[in-house]
């Protein structure tokens, strides 16, 4: 497991780091919030398949549309924080 202060540093690690298989992300991070790094993810190549979740306390439907639009793979909310589903999600993006 790897963690990052913010999506900037997400990001060097993502391509620095083949065996991320996935990326859980905030929406709101200093340098490079969760939807710029994960349109930063999509963009690249070699990475645009990997599995991006967003959690974060930013709950509202057109925020949710755009963490979609941005190509997350799923958007949890904080306040509706689950563990089991977040354990459930991460199975289902990379088949564990």
């Amino acid at each position: 497991m790897e963690t990052a202060r913010d999506g900037k540093e997400g990001l060097e690690r993502v391509e620095g780091d083949v065996d991320i298989e996935l990326v859980i992300t905030d929406f709101e991070m200093p340098e490079m919030d969760g939807l710029e790094l994960t349109r930063a993810i999509r963009s690249r190549d070699e990475r645009s398949a990997l599995p991006v979740v967003i959690v974060t306390s930013r709950g509202d439907d057109s925020d949710r549309a755009r963490g979609i639009e941005a190509g997350a793979d799923a958007y949890m909310i904080k306040r509706a924080f689950d563990q089991q589903t977040l354990l459930e999600t991460v199975e289902r993006l990379v088949g564990r």
